[in-house]
Formats: structure tokens, C-alpha cells, sequence
């Protein structure tokens, strides 16, 4: 009898963790140790770079994709920021490709001098903000031109793609994935500013910009949103896709409701994560808020420990919103690849598989692979 209830009870833990793991564990925890790190050109037009992650070992070919936007007011940062890199790395070991992207700062745009100041003023504002969403939507671009044109080089499933961003990255990418026409931006300013914003997307070309990758969507699944905002909370609308915020209510910078940039309204508005979850709420849209009580700027940038809540808490929303494949692979054993040969680092010394850095694998069939592999 006691042998009997033991299987029962295994058979019932079996069945609950396969209820529970529509993804075969896949996304929900890390399951990769290492990631491996490849930096590609994503827009020739500006000369733009991002990092892709991608786990060492994974072979599956249909994997959704997270894009992140880093923070720095667009005054200052780069994909290798602190942020970024722990974001892309924690997902990526969930099995997710992932991309930290470079894109184009204020003093690109209006010059050295003034992009210290290019928030005080309105043409500025908009120029700076709305050339870096533009930059956001020629990387998502890139992806789905590279899994129809060529062969889905990092393996992503282009349906099911996400971006989002720290601070003025997730600025950048709360307008790229809910603002989807020149009308939609323009129709809730005032005439001056309307007239302002109609100037730039002129200039630009329309709502996609012109920072390449011409021809495919920039259509997102979702948002995830770390301290960022959208210059009006009337961009929500009940069409929108899902967004996840995270934000600390004292926050000095981003403003956590509505007000000007640093909370001071002489400057542009913007509505953080804090003003637009109850929009979401209200409109029965898919969201979530995770508040930071009393806390100020980006908490999580200053702390590990909030880090990885602000990690649970965006991978729980997701993992709960993406699609699996019903037979999921993986691990590389599971398919035949070519036989290595020999592998060298940067400097052309013969190394082993369990060396990181920069590593150039040559295999039998003439394939050359290169990878940055972080342990």
C-alpha cells in the first residue's frame, strides 16, 4: 500500500509539472550555464551595433526574442551597460535570443553641445527621442529580414517578438511598440507641438524612420518597460499589445505618473509606469506593475537584489504569454552536427571547449564559427 501511494504521488507530481510547464522548462528558469555573445551591424544607414545572446548549446530553432533598449537619457550609455548586460544574460540562460542594442544619442542628433540640454527644449526633445525609437524599430526590422533572407541565422520565432528597455530604453521602446502612426503621436498635443512632431516624422520619412531594414515589420508582442514612458498616456489604446512596468514611485527622473522630465513640468511630459498600468487596467489590457516603494531612479541599477526581482518579475509576465513548440529540443546531442576539428582564441592559440572569451571553431566540413562565450 505504501509502495502504491509513493507511485501515486509521483505520477501526480509528474502531471502537475508538466501542467505547469507548457514550455518543457524552457523560459520560466535559467537552464543554460553559459551564453555566447555575437555583435553584429544592424543598421548600416547610422552604423549601428547590437549584442546578440544566445545559449551555448541550445539548437532550437523557433525561440521568442527579447530586444533591450539601455538607459542614460539619451545623453550617454551603450549596449554593454550593466543593465542591459545582466538583462540579456538572465533571459538568454532561459533559453530566450536576446539583443542589447546600440542607438543613436543626442549629440548624434543635435550635437555635442546641446545634448546636455536637449530635454529643455521641444524640437530637440523630439528629434532626439523620436530618431532613437526609429533606431529601435531597424533592430526589431533586422531580425525578420534575417529569418527570411537569411535562414533565421539565431534561430527566433519572428511571431513572438518583445523589446523593451532601462529608463530611456524602455522610453524608446514604449513608443516603438504603442505608438503606430504619425497620427496616433500627434493627435493628443497642442498645434505647436503637433506641428513640431509632423516636421521630424517628415524628415524621417513616416512612423518606421529610416535606419534600414526597409520592407518588414517592427511589430512587437510586448513591452517590458524598467523605469520608462510615453509622452502621453492617450497612446494607450484598447488595440495595444501587453506591457510589464517596473518603476519606484520616487523616481526624480522618469516620473512614475504623469509630469514634466524630472518632475519638472516646464519640460515635455511623461507618463510612466505608475500613470499607464491603470490606463492598461481600464482597458482591459494585458499588463502588470511591479512598484518600488519610495524608491528613487532605476533601483534596481544600484542593487542586486531588486535586480533580480525586476528580473522574476518580467520573466513570470512573459513566460506566461509566449508560445512552445509542442517538442522542444534542447541540447545540440539531440542532432548531428559537424565533427570540430580544433578551436583557437583571438591570438590563434589552440584551445579546449571549456575556454571563454573569443573563440573561432573550425569544423570538418570548411564551416568557421565565431562566439564570445562567457562562463
Amino acid at each position: 500500500m505504501e509502495k502504491m501511494t509513493k507511485i501515486l504521488c509521483f505520477i501526480l507530481c509528474i502531471n502537475s509539472l508538466v501542467a505547469q510547464s507548457p514550455c518543457e522548462g524552457r523560459y520560466a528558469e535559467e537552464i543554460f550555464d553559459d551564453i555566447e555573445v555575437t555583435t553584429v551591424t544592424y543598421s548600416d544607414v547610422h552604423n549601428l551595433q547590437m549584442d546578440i545572446y544566445q545559449p551555448v548549446g541550445d539548437i532550437e530553432t523557433n525561440r521568442p526574442l527579447i530586444i533591450f533598449g539601455h538607459g542614460g537619457t539619451f545623453i550617454t550609455g551603450s549596449k554593454n551597460n550593466a543593465t542591459a548586460v545582466d538583462f540579456c544574460e538572465a533571459f538568454a540562460k532561459r533559453g530566450y535570443v536576446t539583443a542589447s542594442i546600440n542607438y543613436r544619442l543626442a549629440a548624434d542628433i543635435v550635437g555635442f553641445l546641446q545634448s546636455f540640454i536637449f530635454y529643455t527644449d521641444t524640437q530637440m526633445a523630439y528629434d532626439v527621442v523620436l530618431n532613437a525609437v526609429m533606431d529601435g524599430k531597424a533592430a526589431i526590422r533586422y531580425f525578420r529580414k534575417d529569418f527570411f533572407e537569411n535562414n533565421n541565422t539565431y534561430g527566433i520565432d519572428p511571431d513572438q517578438i518583445w523589446a523593451g528597455g532601462n529608463s530611456a530604453g524602455g522610453v524608446l521602446f514604449l513608443h516603438a511598440g504603442h505608438v503606430e502612426s504619425v497620427e496616433e503621436f500627434i493627435s493628443p498635443l497642442d498645434p505647436n507641438r503637433a506641428s513640431i512632431a509632423q516636421e521630424i516624422f517628415d524628415e524621417l520619412g513616416g512612423s518606421e524612420g529610416n535606419s534600414g531594414n526597409e520592407g518588414y515589420s517592427s511589430s512587437l508582442s510586448g513591452v517590458i518597460s524598467l523605469a520608462g514612458a510615453l509622452h502621453r498616456s492617450e497612446y494607450v489604446d484598447e488595440n495595444d499589445i501587453p506591457a510589464v512596468f517596473c518603476h519606484g514611485d520616487a523616481d526624480g527622473v522618469v516620473p512614475y505618473d504623469c509630469n514634466g522630465f524630472q518632475n519638472n513640468p516646464i519640460y515635455d511630459q511623461l507618463c510612466g509606469g505608475g500613470a499607464l498600468y491603470p490606463e492598461f487596467q481600464a482597458m482591459n489590457l494585458d499588463t502588470d506593475l511591479l512598484t518600488f516603494a519610495n524608491d528613487d531612479h532605476c533601483p534596481w541599477s544600484v542593487s542586486a537584489s531588486k535586480m533580480d526581482q525586476v528580473i522574476s518579475f518580467v520573466s513570470d509576465f512573459v513566460y506566461e504569454r509566449i508560445d512552445c513548440e509542442e517538442n522542444i529540443s534542447l541540447f545540440e546531442d539531440d542532432i548531428e552536427k559537424p565533427t570540430l576539428i580544433y578551436q583557437t582564441n583571438l591570438l590563434g592559440k589552440k584551445i579546449n571547449n571549456d575556454s571563454k572569451g573569443f573563440v573561432f571553431s573550425v569544423f570538418e566540413n570548411g564551416k568557421i564559427e565565431k562566439k564570445y562565450i562567457i562562463k
